[in-house]
């Protein structure tokens, strides 16, 4: 079941639950103010368990008192405004403070308005069946705390102004200024001076004037604007009635009109004005309220458990949504895997027909692509001697003396003979020295040691002397050429260089 939003309106002869949905307000019970209605309202109670409940009273016994306070904040502000309260209303815990601003000038003071019901025990047996009932009771309002936004929503907040309302409690009036309430009074119908209704209006906002005049609320000087809620029926009598002064200047505002405004369908049956203070009071909650913490203890477990709900609402949302867009990202996936594997069953069955139609080869595919890999790695393998010519060549061009006489080109294998080692290309080279190194053996082995150093330096190029210019063999005679050989006077020194690079695999 769908939790209710309940206004339990309370006077001083009886208790009355409206039901508030979509602008419309419906009356949903009736207790007395007696032992057999409190038993009757504690059976409503158990039937609306799940609903939410605000108390509004229309009472005789509250007080108003305004005063100005330092201006502080936080803490201190709320310490303050304790105190005073025990001040002024010792002995009832239904009390609250409403702001009416700060002062435009000096310490900025605050003027605060102090509020009360002075009555607590008129209250207590409807308060106890609620705890009974556990319900879950939003706040306890008044009528004139209530009627602000009814205000706003008719666009009568401007200036000063005496309200009157009438309902089966009595006479109700609110004196507002800027649309701030400053000062309110119910008067029973039973403490009326005139059994004629609209008469008795005019003689209580008569009565009213000058005490508003001593409280300096008003000036002496300007008449008081009086509006009074009247339903249509009764609208001809207060006419009559309700006619301008000096002092007074009266305005009748239809309550038909004005629940309209309020948003209220339909229009209120009662003759009151009851339903219009249970709109205001549905449409914005006032903050300040008269209930102690206590009172409304499951009403904080009822906040509690709807922002868990919510948050569990949006853990949930969170949570789909991302299952949502996980369930997509999982399907687009399966779509372009099935694509992929029809594409390759395509180029399967493309590569088959292909080689279908080949014609027939002595030997079969495999050992024909063992061939070509093998071919491919030979390939690889083999070498050209350019790269090493280009080196030699690039090194002899500072040594124009050495010239060159024979060049032969080899291929070395492993030296372990093993498949995994690399073979080398070598280059070697058999050179002369001009004649002029012939006598000077120290010499010609410096230019051969010099031209194999930047031969050396070239990128992965090993080079290795085969043969000196001058045989080197302890005890002999330096002379060109050989041990064995026989120099003639025309011989020229020679030597022998080896250059080598390794293959790549």
């Amino acid at each position: 079941m769908m939790a209710q939003r309940l206004v339990l309106y309370l006077d001083a002869t009886h208790l009355v639950a409206f039901r508030w949905r979509a602008g419309e307000v419906t009356e949903c019970g009736r207790f007395s103010c007696d032992a057999d209605g409190h038993a009757a309202f504690a059976g409503f109670l158990h039937r609306h368990r799940t609903s939410r409940f605000l108390m509004l009273c229309d009472l005789a016994d509250e007080a108003f008192i305004a005063e100005m306070v330092p201006a502080v904040r936080g803490r201190d502000r709320a310490a303050l405004i304790k105190r005073k309260l025990a001040q002024h209303f010792f002995g009832t815990p239904l009390n609250c403070a409403r702001s009416l601003g700060r002062a435009s000038s000096g310490r900025r003071d605050e003027q605060l308005l102090f509020c009360a019901l002075t009555r607590p025990a008129l209250l207590e047996p409807w308060l106890a069946a609620l705890r009974a009932a556990e319900a879950a009771l939003g706040g306890i309002h008044s009528v004139a705390l209530a009627s602000t936004p009814l205000l706003q929503r008719l666009r009568l907040a401007q200036g000063s102004a005496l309200l009157l309302g009438i309902s089966s409690a009595g006479v109700r009036q609110s004196f507002f200024d800027g649309g701030q309430l400053r000062f309110s009074r119910l008067t029973p119908l039973t403490a009326l001076s005139s059994n004629d209704l609209p008469r008795a209006c005019v003689e209580e906002a008569r009565r009213l004037h000058p005490y508003l005049l001593g409280q300096r609320l008003v000036a002496r000087n300007e008449p008081l604007k009086v509006r009074v809620l009247v339903s249509p029926g009764r609208m001809d009598a207060f006419a009559q009635a309700c006619r301008a002064t000096d002092m007074l200047q009266f305005e009748l505002i239809d309550t038909h009109q004005a629940a309209g405004q309020l948003g209220l369908r339909p229009p209120p049956a009662d003759p009151g004005c009851e339903t219009l203070f249970v709109q205001s009071l549905m449409l914005r909650p006032p903050r300040e309220q008269f209930a102690p913490p206590a009172e409304r203890r499951f009403y904080r477990i009822w906040q509690a458990r709807l922002t868990l709900g919510l948050a569990g609402a949006a853990v949930l949302a969170t949570c789909v949504m991302l299952a949502g867009v996980s369930a997509l990202d999982s399907l687009a996936l399966r779509t372009d895997s099935a694509q992929m594997r029809s594409a390759a069953s395509i180029a399967e069955r493309t590569r088959a027909d292909i080689i279908r139609r080949l014609p027939p080869t002595p030997v079969p595919l495999d050992t024909l692509r063992a061939v070509h890999e093998r071919s491919l790695q030979i390939e690889g393998r083999s070498a050209m001697p350019d790269e090493l010519m280009r080196d030699l060549g690039a090194v002899l061009e500072s040594f124009p003396q050495v010239q060159v006489q024979r060049l032969e080109w080899r291929i070395v294998p492993p030296a372990s003979g093993a498949v995994a080692d690399s073979a080398s290309a070598e280059l070697e080279m058999l050179a002369e020295l001009p004649m002029a190194y012939r006598d000077e053996p120290r010499r010609a082995i410096e230019l051969m040691d010099t031209l194999a150093s930047e031969l050396r330096a070239r990128p992965n190029l090993r080079v290795r002397v085969t043969q000196q210019p001058f045989d080197l063999a302890s005890g002999q005679v330096l002379r060109g050429g050989g041990r064995d050989e026989r120099l003639g006077s025309d011989t020229l020194p020679r030597f022998s260089l080896a250059l080598s690079r390794a293959l790549p695999q």
